[in-house]
């Protein structure tokens, strides 16, 4: 179990680290826009505090347990928000799967922690 807590946890605090940094900087702005509907340079920092928080929740979870449960269920309804505003707004490409593939990862590491 706990190789799976360290696997899922390296993933998602890998992926919720660099995606702040990438709408932050405008990297991925377009595609945020694209994908969410929302197109306020303030929803895109909101959004990328939030994504910063659960990779750091998740990342001192690996050494705190129930810190990382707080990291798990912010990182799953995240992933959920993102689907949600893919579907309002008729995108169904790429990053639905991946926000799929990220809310699983979320998931497995809360089902992880609580099992424990």
């Amino acid at each position: 179990m706990t190789a799976l807590i360290w696997i899922l946890s390296i993933l998602l605090i890998l992926e919720f680290v660099f995606a702040p940094v990438n709408l932050i900087t405008g990297r991925n702005a377009p595609l945020f826009t694209e994908f969410t509907g929302i197109e306020s340079r303030t929803a895109m920092l909101v959004v990328a505090g939030l994504d910063a928080l659960g990779a750091l929740l998740v990342a001192i979870g690996l050494f705190a347990p129930k810190v990382s449960v707080a990291g798990a269920v912010l990182l799953t309804a995240l992933c959920g928000w993102y689907i949600v505003m893919m579907v309002l707004n008729g995108h169904f490409g790429m990053g639905m799967i991946g926000f799929l593939l990220f809310g699983s990862w979320a998931v497995g590491l809360l089902w992880a922690q609580l099992a424990r």
